[in-house]
C-alpha cells in the first residue's frame, strides 16, 4: 500500500532530522557560556545554509523519542565555520526491568555551540520508563542532572517529562561564585495520533529565572528563557501529506557589575519565531516530491551602555520557498535534488555608532543535489552526500554529509 510505505519512510526521515531551532525532543537547559553569548556572527546566508544542510523533506513526520544509533550532519557554512549537529545513543537492557544508557549530543543554538554527554540508568514499569542522567565532566561544579519520565502506551503516542538541574553542585564545589537562585529546566514533549490521518505533537521548555553572583569576575547575572512549539501531520489522501510547525522563543538576561552598574551593565531581550508549512506528494511508489514555505523572525536587543557602540540591535526577517524530489534510482542509491529560495530583510545597528549599521535585503538561493546511499540494508542505515551550489551567484554553497546509522 502506498500510504503505509509513505509512513515508514517518513518515520525514518524524522529520526534523522530530530530537531529544529528549538527543543522539540530534548531539553535546552541554561549554560554558563550564555553570559558571554555566541562567538560567531550571522550573515545574510547563515540560516539558508543551516536549513539546506538538513535532510529533506524538512518535517516528514512528527518528532519522536530518540532511538539507538548515530545520526547527524556537518556542512561548511563559511571558509572558517562548520555547522555540525550530531546525536548518538546506546541503551543496554538488563535481565531485570532496569537499563543503562549513553547519549551524546552536539548542537548549535542562538547562544553558541555546545556538547552534552549523558550517562544514565533507569527502569521500566509497564508503559512508563523512569531514568536519571548526568552530563558528566571532570569539574563537578559543571555537572547537569536530568530526571526523565516517559509514558509510551503504544504506537498512537507518547509523553515525556524532564527536569534538569544545571550546575547541580556549583555552590558546594567551588568558592568563586554562587547561584543565589538555582537554575532549573522543565521540559515537556509528546505527540498523539488523534485519528488515523492526523497526528498532533509539540513541546514546552521553561528555564526559570536564575541569579548568579560571580565574585571573582565581579558581576551578578540573571537569565530566564521560555520556548514552545506545536506541529501537526495530516494524511490528506493516499498520495498526499501536509505538515505544519510553529515554534517560538522568548528570553531576557541582565548583567550588573558588583562594583557599580556603569562598567558591566548589560540588558538583553531575544524573540525568535519560526513557521513551516510543507506538502509532500507521492508521484509513484519510488518517487516523492515536497514543497514548503518557511518564515523566520529573530529580534535581539543587546544594550551595553559602557561599550563604544552602545550594544547591538539585530532584526531578521527571512521568507523561504523550497522544494525537491526523492527518486529511488537504484536499490541502494536515491537521488534527492532540491531548490531553496530565501528572501531576507535583515538589519543590524548600534545605537551609539550609527556608522556601523549593516543591512541585507534581497534573494538568496541554493541548489542541493543530494545523493543518498544505503549502507546497511538490515537496519536501514544511510549516508547522504550533498554538495550544495549557490543560485544568487555562481559559487559553491558548501559541502554537506548526513549520516543516519541505527544500531
Amino acid at each position: 500500500m502506498v500510504g503505509s510505505g509513505r509512513m515508514v519512510l517518513c518515520g525514518a526521515l524524522v529520526l534523522a532530522t530530530g530537531q529544529a531551532a528549538a527543543a522539540w525532543t530534548e531539553p535546552e537547559p541554561f549554560r554558563r557560556d550564555r553570559i558571554e553569548g555566541r562567538d560567531f556572527d550571522y550573515n545574510a546566508e547563515s540560516f539558508l545554509h543551516r536549513f539546506s544542510f538538513q535532510p529533506k523533506p524538512a518535517l516528514g513526520a512528527p518528532r519522536v523519542p530518540r532511538v539507538d544509533g548515530l545520526r547527524g550532519w556537518a556542512g561548511s557554512s563559511r571558509s572558517d565555520e562548520l555547522f555540525v549537529e550530531m546525536d548518538a545513543q546506546v541503551t543496554l537492557d538488563f535481565d531485570t526491568p532496569a537499563f543503562a544508557g549513553y547519549r551524546f549530543r552536539r548542537r548549535e543554538d542562538l547562544d553558541g555551540r555546545f556538547d552534552a554527554n549523558l550517562f544514565g540508568m533507569g527502569f521500566h514499569a509497564g508503559d512508563f520508563r523512569f531514568s536519571v542522567w548526568g552530563d558528566v565532566v571532570g569539574a563537578k561544579e559543571d555537572i547537569d542532572v536530568h530526571s526523565e519520565l516517559l509514558w509510551s502506551p503504544g504506537a498512537r503516542g507518547h509523553l515525556r517529562l524532564t527536569l534538569v538541574a544545571p550546575d547541580a553542585w556549583y555552590n558546594s564545589k567551588q568558592d568563586d561564585g554562587r547561584y543565589e537562585r538555582q537554575p532549573y529546566t522543565y521540559h515537556v514533549e509528546g505527540g498523539w495520533l488523534l485519528t488515523d490521518d492526523l497526528r498532533l505533537y509539540g513541546f514546552i521548555n521553561h528555564n526559570n529565572r536564575l541569579r548568579l553572583r560571580e565574585e571573582a569576575q565581579g558581576f551578578r547575572f540573571t537569565d530566564a528563557q521560555q520556548s514552545a512549539g506545536v506541529g501537526l501531520d495530516v494524511q490528506l489522501s493516499e498520495t498526499l501529506d501536509l505538515g505544519a510547525e510553529l515554534e517560538g522563543l522568548y528570553g531576557t538576561r541582565r548583567r550588573d557589575g558588583l562594583a557599580g552598574p556603569e562598567e558591566e551593565d548589560q540588558r538583553q531581550r531575544r524573540q525568535f519565531g519560526l513557521a513551516t508549512l510543507e506538502l509532500r506528494h507521492w508521484l509513484q511508489h519510488d518517487l516523492q516530491a515536497w514543497y514548503g514555505l518557511r518564515y523566520l523572525h529573530l529580534d535581539e536587543r543587546d544594550r551595553r551602555p559602557w561599550a563604544d557602540d552602545g550594544g547591538r540591535i539585530l532584526e531578521r526577517r527571512e521568507s523561504m520557498a523550497y522544494g525537491g524530489v526523492r527518486w529511488q534510482w537504484r536499490e541502494q542509491v536515491a537521488l534527492a535534488p532540491g531548490v531553496l529560495v530565501n528572501y531576507v530583510d535583515n538589519r543590524e545597528y548600534h545605537p551609539a555608532a550609527p556608522a556601523e549599521e549593516d543591512t541585507d535585503r534581497g534573494f538568496y538561493g541554493k541548489l542541493t543535489p543530494a545523493v543518498e546511499v544505503l549502507v546497511d540494508r538490515r537496519r536501514g542505515g544511510t549516508v547522504t552526500f550533498n554538495p550544495t551550489l549557490r543560485l544568487h551567484r555562481a559559487a559553491f554553497g558548501g559541502g554537506n554529509i548526513q549520516v543516519d546509522l541505527p544500531f
